[in-house]
Formats: structure tokens, C-alpha cells, sequence
């Protein structure tokens, strides 16, 4: 078995890329107008040099219905059908949170990252690693009281 290596993983989804581009029938330079970023980002995306940012991901899945494990990890189809693209469904979700609470805005954004399969993995991931930083703390502080 062949080990990929991080550069062959950007050049990979840099030609997945060029396809999603050229699937929608854009020039480079038209796609960087309307990333509102350098033609050359776009270049470098697509050789491998750079990944898309999170906030790019999240754009062409909600714009175009990218679907973003395709880009990744090349499953499923380029595009969402209308009926497969993921609504939020934040009433699952926010029951313990109100409109009137400043963190309100914070998390449905999080909610409609997570509508992301990749940054749904990454936020999952996060989430793991505190659970195990929580409850490490909570029986340092449940020892320490005991001591004490």
C-alpha cells in the first residue's frame, strides 16, 4: 500500500478542484473575482500548493451545492442534487439556547458549519479532544477538593 503524502492529498483535491471550476464553467480569473481573492489563488489551489479555506468550502457548498466530501475524499458526486443538499436544523439542536442570548448567532453558525461533512468531522474531532480535557480537569479539581 502506497502512502499519501499531505502534498499528494493537496495535488488530489487541487484536480478536484479544477473540476468543480471547470463544471461551472468558470476561467480562473472569474472564479477569483468572485472569491474576491488573486487569480493566483486559484492557481496554486489547483496544483496543490493551497486548500481552500473553510470559509470558501462553505461558500461553494451553499452557492453551488458543492459537495465538500467529494472534494476531499472524492465520494459521492461533484455536485448535491436540490433534494440531497443539507438543511440545518437547529430546533435539534439550540432548545437550550435563546435568541436573546449573545451566543446565540455563534452557534447557528456552528450548526450551519456543520452542515460541512468536512468541517462537521473536524468540529466532531474538537469536541472528542475536550470532552477527554474536561473531564481530565474535573477530576483534577474533584482531587484536589478531596485533598483539601
Amino acid at each position: 500500500m502506497i502512502k499519501a503524502t499531505n502534498s499528494t492529498i493537496r495535488k488530489e483535491i487541487g484536480k478536484r478542484f479544477k473540476k468543480f471550476r471547470e463544471a461551472l464553467g468558470l476561467t480562473q480569473a472569474e472564479m477569483a473575482k468572485k472569491l474576491s481573492v488573486y487569480q493566483s489563488t486559484i492557481t496554486n489551489i489547483e496544483v496543490g500548493k493551497t486548500f481552500p479555506g473553510v470559509k470558501y468550502l462553505h461558500y461553494f457548498h451553499n452557492e453551488f451545492r458543492l459537495n465538500n466530501n467529494w472534494l476531499i475524499n472524492e465520494c459521492g458526486e461533484l455536485f448535491f442534487s436540490e433534494e440531497e443538499v443539507r438543511i440545518p436544523s437547529p430546533s435539534k439542536l439550540n432548545c437550550h439556547i435563546k435568541k436573546s442570548d449573545p451566543r446565540y448567532a455563534m452557534y447557528m453558525e456552528l450548526i450551519e458549519l456543520m452542515q460541512i461533512p468536512l468541517v462537521e468531522h473536524v468540529i466532531l474531532a474538537r469536541l472528542a479532544e475536550l470532552k477527554v480535557i474536561a473531564k481530565e480537569g474535573i477530576k483534577e479539581h474533584l482531587m484536589k477538593s478531596a485533598a483539601g
